[in-house]
């Protein structure tokens, strides 16, 4: 006796497959665990190295940061380099809610904007050592909450269409 598959049953098992497949290459898009240590390093070094070996250091660093980070978006941007960075999937830019593109690059103009004006204004150095303690704080928590940090912004980010806004309903729906 064959069993007939029904166009409708054919239809739910191939949306389930995709569902299946789109929820892996969500799964996959996160960083391997050494890119957080690297970066977490490297931001200690960079805000604690004038604390030790003076400020002549910095311009140094700051270069050494910079080409960290332009390797970090080269490899990302070819197949080979994010199988080495631990993402060996990328997803397509229709995936992010249009509205969380939009917050994010906000608050990120935000946050440069009162870095920038504020900064005068900040005493130079509260206390001894002080870029020292703030180089550790950052580079800790990149690396002990960075995949889950970065776990949570994607599924924030794929959350919505725009449609629907940041976790909110769809209109329409009860």
């Amino acid at each position: 006796m064959t069993e007939r598959v029904t166009p409708s049953a054919e239809a739910a098992s191939a949306l389930r497959d995709i569902e299946q497949r789109r929820d892996q290459a969500r799964a996959a898009e996160q960083e391997s665990r050494w890119v957080g240590i690297v970066f977490g390093v490297a931001i200690f070094a960079e805000l604690a190295a004038p604390d030790f070996f003076g400020d002549g250091v910095r311009s140094g660093l700051s270069l050494t940061v910079a080409a960290l980070c332009v390797a970090y978006v080269v490899l990302l941007r070819t197949p080979r380099g994010g199988a080495l960075l631990g993402r060996p999937t990328r997803l397509r830019k229709d995936e992010y809610s249009p509205r969380f593109v939009r917050s994010a690059q906000l608050g990120i103009l935000a946050v440069v904007l009162i870095g920038f004006f504020a900064a005068p204004y900040l005493p130079h150095e509260p206390f001894p050592y002080s870029r020292t303690a703030v180089g550790a704080v950052l580079g800790a928590t990149l690396i002990v909450f960075g995949r889950p940090l970065q776990r949570a912004l994607t599924s924030l980010a794929l959350r919505g269409d725009g449609k629907r806004g940041l976790g909110g309903a769809t209109y329409g729906s009860r």
